[in-house]
């Protein structure tokens, strides 16, 4: 009974080996979720919160490791000499240059000290800083006072993060203006009032400090909180100095009593994982927190490898399953599809070879002998009836052949024949014929006398087609209507006429329905070409005078769409060739090379499908040939204004050197050399001889001991009162100040 069931119908023997392996698989899956998931996810949280605490645990001992040094430091520091000498007394700004060297040794020694104050309680001394010693008014990181003033607060051997102004700002290029240190204060002895009278803050670098912090992974965000909740490192989450304490995470950091720990919760919208240890330091505290989808994400992707491994068995399954069931009757059903599917395919394939030989031939052939094929073909037209040929053209054919290949476009060519023989079917006979490229002819039968060409009807149905085509294919089109003709043997005439018709579209632009009945609208007096506006064009080019030429070309163009496609296309092939002769004379003029090949141009234009972007493509041109022109002048000037540096440096000793002398060299009038200059250098060409021979004079008033005045003339002043003023405005020191200040520097 059980096997006549299942041969009675193929599909119960395919339900009957399914069910029982659905039903086991999809028990094995729960099982291996429920437990072995749950197994290894808690395996994985054990990995990460080791390997977290053990990152945290170093990132400590380098914290601690850092403190001590600072610590160390400050106490060297205290007992030295020199420094006690900043501390306790008043030295003389003679002294200033050894005091100076002794703080810079020890910032220079300790590669993690960002800078040194010394406080003395009315000066404060600071490296690197440009003066090195300041009162509390003048010194710029007025933040230090408050901290002095506030012992209670400020215990000695305390660190402080705060945000100080950056001492290299103004001697180093690019430093920002304000940088984040931790302060570590060292205090000798108070003042009744609570403030400090004497104190060494040892400024430690943020960026060091924070490259001493390990990170778990790219993932993970690892910093570091004072006992109060405040942030003291960089956290992508929160700025400097934020205040965390009320974080439900903080939270329970803060109130646990374990020195390290782990936790999972919800942080920053974001289900993570936190780890904790404490510092041996100030009760700092160091956090790690990592997203927990990146802990487990290597126990997801095992579980989606898991189940893609049981779906993909169970298909195989069904698959396998399904042959069996079908294996008897399935090949015979494929060999008959197969054989229709073919069949079919053979038999469009060569009607629409018919179509095509009737559509390309110019030969005679009877009506009989089309009935014929028509019968053969089951061509549903009358080859007695009349005729009317509407070709549709894809636009903006070279970009649908850039997206699409051979096989897609001809998918999307037959989407279209079928859009129109839709929309035609049981109002006109019609045959659609697949011509090549971006052609596609719709030939339509009708009765002597019912001539469908101007029937709104007509229209009204071909732009319905046109709408369909673009809303279902996102494909536009431009249809062309021919006349009329009364039997197939002109078919290629009409065709070829429509053909020439369609390049209308160049004016119409596209979506355009194109008739016959459309030229007559267009200019009928004879062209005349305008000369005038051409050489006005051209002129314009060669004075570099690109709007006038733009002006001029538009003029021309638009005047010439007037005319037919034939007088509009010769107009642009002669436009061309006005713009290669401009090009040839620029050339010339400028004695460079413009990037200009008229065949491809003219190839490019001919591909061009509507008027607007023709005249977009000629408006291009020109401003990349206004471009082009500018940067091959600006680096004539560059390699003109290199000659006259060169000129400068080598004759600047010459007192008769100028301008003048100069634009004389160099074959241009002074007033233009002096301009140009001007412009690329951003100062005179005056200021510059005097800058190059203030430059030389000061190099050897350091270096040599020669006379002021013979070191004056040698470089090619002859006024001592202009070279002592120009020197002291340019070094703010007298040239025999300037000398004595180098021979000092020298000795010590």
């Amino acid at each position: 009974m059980i096997k006549k069931f299942i041969t009675k119908n193929p599909f119960q023997l395919f339900l009957t080996i399914l069910l029982p392996f659905l039903l086991s698989t999809l028990l094995v899956i729960f099982v291996q979720s429920s437990f072995q998931g749950r197994i290894f996810e808690n395996f994985a949280l054990e990995m990460v919160f080791n390997q977290q605490k053990t990152d945290l645990e170093t990132t400590s001992r380098n914290v601690n490791l850092i403190e001590k040094t600072a610590n160390s430091a400050a106490t060297t520091a205290f007992f030295d000499d020199s420094i006690k000498d900043l501390l306790y007394s008043d030295v003389t700004s003679e002294d200033y240059v050894k005091y100076k060297r002794k703080m810079e040794f020890y910032k220079n020694i300790y590669p993690f000290l960002q800078s040194i104050y010394i406080y003395n309680g009315h000066n404060i001394q600071a490296v690197p800083s440009m003066s090195f010693v300041y009162d509390r008014s003048s010194f710029d990181d007025k933040g230090i006072f408050p901290i002095l003033d506030d012992i209670q607060n400020n215990r000695t051997h305390s660190i402080v993060l705060r945000e100080i102004p950056n001492p290299l700002s103004g001697l180093t290029s690019n430093a920002e203006q304000f940088i984040y240190v931790y302060s570590y204060l060292f205090f000798d002895s108070q003042l009744q009032s609570g403030k400090v009278s004497e104190a060494i803050i040892l400024n430690i670098s943020e960026e060091f400090l924070q490259q001493s912090i390990s990170s778990s992974g790219h993932n993970s965000r690892t910093f570091m909180i004072d006992s109060e909740g405040t942030l003291l490192s960089r956290d992508s989450m929160n700025p400097l100095l934020s205040d965390l304490k009320d974080k439900n995470y903080i939270k329970l950091i803060n109130d646990s009593t374990e020195r390290s720990g782990n936790f999972r919760m919800n942080v920053d919208g974001v289900e993570s994982l936190v780890t904790y240890t404490a510092t041996d330091i100030l009760d700092w505290k160091l956090i790690s927190i990592t997203p927990y989808s990146h802990v487990v994400q290597d126990i997801e992707k095992m579980k989606k490898k898991t189940y893609l491994l049981v779906i993909c068995f169970i298909i195989g399954s069904i698959l396998l399953s399904l042959y069996f069931s079908r294996k008897l009757y399935l090949p015979i059903k494929l060999v008959i599809q197969n054989y229709n599917i073919f069949e079919k395919n053979d038999f469009d394939y060569k009607k629409q070879e018919f179509l095509r030989k009737m559509v390309y031939s110019d030969d005679s052939i009877s009506i009989s002998s089309f009935q014929t094929q028509f019968m053969k073909y089951k061509i549903g037209l009358k080859p007695s009836d009349s005729f009317l040929a509407v070709l549709i053209k894809i636009d903006d054919y070279s970009e649908f052949c850039n997206k699409f290949n051979l096989s897609d476009r001809s998918l999307l060519k037959y989407g279209v024949i079928n859009i129109a023989s839709e929309l035609l079917s049981g109002v006109y006979d019609h045959e659609c014929i697949n011509l090549e490229e971006d052609q596609i002819l719709i030939l339509i039968s009708y009765s002597t006398g019912d001539s469908p060409s101007k029937d709104e009807k007509l229209i009204t149905r071909f732009k319905e087609i046109q709408d369909h085509i673009n809303n279902y294919l996102k494909i536009s089109t431009s249809i062309t209507f021919s006349d009329p003709f009364e039997t197939l043997s002109g078919l290629n005439t009409h065709y070829l006429k429509t053909l020439d018709l369609s390049y209308s579209r160049l004016v119409y632009g596209h979506k355009s329905l194109i008739f016959n009945e459309s030229l007559n609208t267009l200019a009928n007096d004879s062209f005349k070409y305008p000369q005038n506006q051409d050489k006005a064009m051209t002129d314009a080019l060669i004075q570099g005078q690109i709007d006038d030429a733009k002006n001029a070309l538009s003029s021309i163009i638009q005047y010439a769409s007037k005319y037919s496609f034939t007088i509009l296309n010769s107009v642009l092939i002669r436009l061309l060739l006005s713009i290669r002769q401009a090009i040839e004379v620029i050339e010339i003029n400028h004695s460079i090379n413009v990037n200009f090949n008229l065949n491809i141009y003219l190839a490019k234009v001919q591909k061009i499908e509507t008027l607007d972007k023709i005249h977009s493509e000629f408006l291009d041109f020109f401003e990349k040939l206004s471009v082009e022109l500018e940067s091959k002048k600006d680096h004539k000037h560059i390699k003109l204004l290199e000659d006259v540096t060169l000129i400068i440096q080598k004759e600047f000793a010459n007192p008769a050197l100028s301008l003048v002398t100069i634009s004389e060299q160099v074959n241009l009038s002074p007033p233009y050399l002096g301009k140009l200059f001007k412009k690329h250098r951003h100062l005179s060409i005056t200021d510059y001889i005097n800058d190059v021979r203030i430059s030389s004079a000061r190099d050897l008033i350091a270096t040599s001991d020669e006379a002021i005045h013979v070191i004056m003339e040698s470089c090619g002043f002859l006024s001592r009162s202009h070279f002592y003023t120009l020197f002291k405005k340019v070094y703010g020191v007298t040239p025999i100040q300037y000398r004595s200040n180098s021979k000092n520097l020298k000795e010590n």
